[in-house]
């Protein structure tokens, strides 16, 4: 039986998940929204793409770049 306050981490990048000091931090199938975000923007997800701009405009991904403004 597992503990249910168990420490989960994203399968990626080891990021601590559900952390509320972390935006980032979201639960995306046991991959952080930091990473999946990232992904998806660059796929070219249009809703993605629109929250991962606005999170590097906040300082929140620094050194993103835009897959679509080079």
């Amino acid at each position: 039986m597992k503990n249910s306050d168990e420490k989960k981490y994203c399968l990626i990048c080891k990021r601590l998940l559900n952390n509320p000091a972390d935006p980032l931090s979201g639960n995306c199938g046991e991959d952080c929204w930091g990473c999946v975000g990232a992904i998806e923007a660059e796929m070219g997800w249009a809703q993605s793409l629109a929250y991962v701009r606005k999170e590097s405009e906040a300082g929140l991904r620094p050194g993103w770049i835009d897959p679509f403004k080079l």
